[in-house]
């Protein structure tokens, strides 16, 4: 492809943007009460919903997931492309910084997550493509945003807010990694003893405190992520649609342990530490 069909193809173009924008900023005021009203049918609480259709775990995982990595590639691309060929120096460092941040969260949970977890219940086929959905607006508006919209000059590597948001994004990320490192041995141990998929109490780091700091870490995650990208609409979005999405599904889980687990620890809260 040639520079100017590629530097000018159909996805960067400011309409589309504003358009898949406008409908991907809908998304957290519509799930939020969706949510609080429905399980969404996958993992412990996965089922038939709407339509009973299923796919591998693992599968549908992958293509809900790789999804984002994959979307904010192809929004980079074009001035990626002018960098390399000198035909404008469009590309910075901080650019680099906060592309890696994204596809280092991404190709964790599109490849690493699902090889490294010993099973995966189906999923529900809505699941697989309601999240596609979401992970390719979200990933299209804050790629574009980052390649192109926003400003994103070298000097800010000299501004506090930005390692800040790099730091509290490292911790997100490191943490949700621990956390799923708990959950990953303790489902082998599970597995050993009684040869059954079965689910146990989690111990161990923010377990001691919320049954699903794996969700309250990665909305630490994107928390930083907006604060480095500032002022980012999308990635503002992106942190009220984190929010919308996994805290009303840790509040179920939370009620799912209790009941399930008479002995559950009372004083643990489903996602903010001693909150909520």
């Amino acid at each position: 492809m040639d520079k100017l069909t590629f530097t000018s193809a159909f996805w960067t173009d400011k309409s589309l943007y504003d358009k898949v924008f406008f409908y991907y900023s809908l998304f957290p005021v519509t799930i939020w009460p969706i949510l609080l009203l429905i399980n969404a049918p996958y993992g412990k609480f996965a089922g038939k919903f709407l339509v009973d259709i299923h796919v591998n775990g693992k599968l549908g995982w992958f293509a809900m997931e790789a999804t984002s990595p994959l979307t904010f590639l192809a929004t980079i691309l074009p001035p990626v492309y002018q960098m390399l060929t000198n035909s404008a120096p469009t590309w910075t460092t901080t650019q680099t910084v906060l592309s890696t941040m994204w596809f280092t969260h991404y190709i964790n949970r599109s490849i690493i997550y699902p090889l490294r977890a010993h099973s995966m219940s189906k999923m529900n086929i809505i699941t697989v493509m309601a999240s596609v959905l979401f992970n390719g607006a979200n990933a299209y508006t804050n790629g574009m945003w980052v390649a192109k919209y926003g400003s994103y000059p070298d000097s800010i590597l000299q501004k506090p807010h930005f390692w800040f948001g790099v730091g509290l994004w490292t911790i997100g990320w490191l943490s949700n990694i621990h956390h799923d490192n708990i959950l990953f041995q303790l489902r082998r141990e599970r597995q050993v003893k009684d040869n059954q998929k079965r689910y146990s109490i989690p111990h161990g780091g923010l377990y001691e405190y919320v049954s699903c700091p794996n969700y309250f870490c990665e909305t630490l995650e994107w928390c930083g992520w907006a604060i480095a990208t500032y002022p980012s609409p999308p990635a503002n979005i992106f942190v009220l649609g984190t929010i919308a999405n996994l805290f009303p599904r840790a509040w179920r889980a939370h009620k799912w342990y209790q009941k399930e687990f008479p002995d559950y620890p009372k004083s643990r809260k489903a996602v903010v530490p001693f909150v909520l």
